[in-house]
C-alpha cells in the first residue's frame, strides 16, 4: 500500500513551474562534468532528462544511442506485461488426476500442469499432494507426468553466460519451477582449517545430485563457497571454503530442468502424504517440446480437451501481476522477469511461450509508443544477455508513458526508493533526494544504468536515464556519477 501511495503522489506532481534555460545549464554543467571526471570519460554514457508532464526533453545526450541496458530492462519487460497481459493478470498450475479411482489407487497418472508461475513454492506442491490424499488417493499406479507445454523448450536467453548457469540469477525458464528454479544447500565448515566443509541439499526431490570440494579456512574474510555445475549435468559441485566456526548457512544453486525438478518435488511431497506413486506412466506422455529447443507454435488446447476425462485435483493461481512486479523490481529478479517475458507471446498471439515470441511483442509495444523498434536488441527480458540493447530515450519514453497509462501505478509502485530499499539502496545515501526517487538500476560486466522518476523541489516530476557502458575498473566512482546527476534533478534551482 506504502508504494502504491507513493507513485500516486509521484503522478500527482506534475504541476509545477517548467525548468527554465538556467535550470537545463544546471543540468548540462552537471552532466558534462561527471562526462570530462575519470573514469567515466574512458566510457560511453548517455542520458536523457525529460519533464514527465509535458514530455519536454531537457537533456539529450547519446539519446539515440543504443546503450546495453543490464536489468534496466525489467523496465521494458514490465511495461509490455501491463500492456498486454494487464494488472490483474494471474499464472495459474493445475494437477489432474486421469485414469479411474477405485480402493484408494489411481489406474492412472498424475499430471501436474505449469501456466509459468514463477513464484511457485513447494509450500505449493505441499497443497497440491494435500489435495490428492483428499480426494481418496493413496496409491498412484501410473507415474507424476508434468506438462510445460504452454512455453517452449529453450531455457536459456540467447547471449546468457554459460558460467552462470549454476548461480541461483540465471535458472532454466520452463513452464514449471519449484522455489525458481533452485534448491537450497546447507554449507557447515569442518572442524579444523582444511578439513572439508560438509553439504546437504534443503530438499532432495531426486533430481540433484551433490558433492563438495569445499575446504575450511582460518581467514574469516575467505569466505567464497558457490555452486558449480557442468551444462548438462544434474550433479551440482561445492567449491571454495568457508570460514572455521562459521554456522551453517545456505546458498541457493538452479537446477538442471524445472520441470523435472517440479515432478520430483511433487513426487516426494505425495510421498510425505502417504501417497505411493509407481515409476512408469500408463497413459500417453505430456507432448512437451524438447530440451533448449524454440517453438513458435499455437498453445496446447485447453485441459478438458488436452485430457478428456481427467479430474482436475487442485488448481493455483498466483499473485497478481502488480504483485509480482513489486516482488520484482526492487530485488531485481531474473526469475519473474523471464516468465513475464515468455508469457507475452502467450496473451500477444496465442503461442506457445518463448523467448523470441517475447522479443517480438517488446517490439510491438515499442512501436505502439511512437518509438523505432529497431531502436532494441533484446533477447530476453531481464537485461542478463551480453547482447541486449536499448536507447536511453527509449525508457525514458517508456517511464513516461507509465505516468499516463491507466495501469502505469502498478510499475511506479513497484519501483524501489532509492537509498532506501532493494538494489538501489546504496544509491543517494545521505542526500536530501532519498525518499524523492524511485528507480531501477542495473549491473553487468562494464555497464551501469540507473533510470526511473525524480521528484524535483521546485519543477515537479521528472524522468531520468542514465546508462553508462564499457566501463573500465571498479563501479563505485561511475554509481556515484550516476547519483550526482539525479541530486542535479532534484535539486535544480
Amino acid at each position: 500500500m506504502l508504494g502504491l501511495l507513493l507513485a500516486l503522489n509521484f503522478l500527482a506532481a506534475t504541476k509545477a513551474p517548467p525548468a527554465d534555460a538556467h535550470d537545463i545549464r544546471f543540468l548540462e554543467q552537471t552532466v558534462t562534468r561527471v562526462a570530462n571526471s575519470y573514469p567515466a570519460r574512458t566510457a560511453q554514457l548517455g542520458v536523457v532528462i525529460e519533464e514527465a508532464a509535458s514530455g519536454r526533453r531537457l537533456i539529450m545526450r547519446q539519446a539515440d544511442r543504443e546503450f546495453a541496458p543490464a536489468s534496466n530492462f525489467k523496465l521494458l519487460d514490465a511495461a509490455a506485461a501491463l500492456s498486454y497481459l494487464g494488472a490483474s493478470f494471474r499464472f495459474s498450475t493445475s494437477l489432474l488426476a486421469r485414469g479411474s479411482i477405485s480402493g484408494g489407487t489411481l489406474n492412472g497418472d498424475l499430471i501436474l500442469v505449469g501456466g509459468g508461475d514463477p513464484i511457485l513454492t513447494r509450500d505449493d506442491v505441499r497443497a497440491a499432494s494435500a489435495m490428492v490424499k483428499a480426494a481418496g488417493i493413496v496409491k498412484v499406479a501410473g507415474t507424476v507426468l508434468v506438462d510445460g507445454s504452454s512455453f517452449d523448450g529453450q531455457r536459456y536467453g540467447s547471449g546468457w553466460a554459460w558460467d552462470d548457469m549454476p548461480y541461483y540469477y540465471q535458472p532454466p525458464i520452463q513452464a514449471l519451477a519449484v522455489d525458481e528454479g533452485t534448491v537450497g544447500v546447507n554449507v557447515t565448515p569442518g572442524d579444523r582449517v582444511g578439513a572439508p566443509v560438509s553439504v546437504s541439499l534443503e530438499r532432495d526431490p531426486g533430481s540433484m545430485s551433490l558433492v563438495s570440494i569445499a575446504l575450511t579456512s582460518k581467514d574469516k574474510n575467505t569466505d567464497d563457497v558457490d555452486c558449480f555445475r557442468s551444462p548438462g549435468s544434474k550433479t551440482i559441485t561445492i567449491v571454495g571454503h568457508v570460514p572455521l566456526g562459521k554456522q551453517t548457512s545456505s546458498i541457493r544453486c538452479a537446477v538442471e530442468d524445472s520441470n523435472e525438478d517440479a515432478a520430483a518435488v511433487l513426487t516426494q511431497t505425495l510421498a510425505d502424504a502417504g501417497v505411493s506413486v509407481g515409476a512408469t506412466a500408463l497413459g500417453e506422455p505430456p507432448k512437451n517440446i524438447g530440451l533448449d529447443m524454440s517453438d513458435f507454435g499455437p498453445l496446447p488446447p485447453a485441459l478438458p480437451l488436452r485430457y478428456p476425462g481427467a479430474t482436475v485435483l487442485w488448481s493455483h493461481a498466483s499473485p497478481t501481476l502488480t504483485e509480482l512486479l513489486r516482488r520484482m523490481m526492487p530485488p531485481s529478479d531474473n526469475f519473474i522477469a523471464e516468465h513475464l517475458f515468455k508469457m507475452l507471446p502467450v496473451a500477444a498471439f496465442g503461442q506457445r511461450g518463448s523467448f523470441d515470441g517475447g522479443a517480438s511483442v517488446e517490439r510491438q509495444f515499442i512501436r505502439s509508443l511512437g518509438l523505432d523498434p529497431r531502436s532494441i536488441d533484446n533477447g530476453d527480458g531481464s537485461g542478463l544477455s551480453q547482447g541486449d540493447r536499448i536507447t536511453p530515450l527509449d525508457l525514458a519514453e517508456i517511464l513516461r508513458w507509465e505516468t499516463r497509462s491507466s495501469s502505469g501505478a502498478a510499475l511506479i509502485s513497484a519501483l524501489a526508493r532509492a537509498g532506501i530499499e532493494g538494489t538501489v539502496r546504496h544509491h543517494l545515501q545521505g542526500s536530501d533526494a532519498v525518499g524523492r526517487v524511485l528507480a531501477k538500476d542495473g549491473y553487468i560486466w562494464h555497464v551501469s544504468t540507473f533510470s526511473g522518476y525524480a521528484l524535483s523541489k521546485h519543477h515537479g516530476l521528472m524522468i531520468f536515464s542514465i546508462m553508462f557502458n564499457d566501463v573500465n575498473g571498479l563501479m563505485r566512482p561511475i554509481y556515484k556519477d550516476e547519483d550526482e546527476i539525479v541530486k542535479a534533478i532534484v535539486n535544480m534551482p
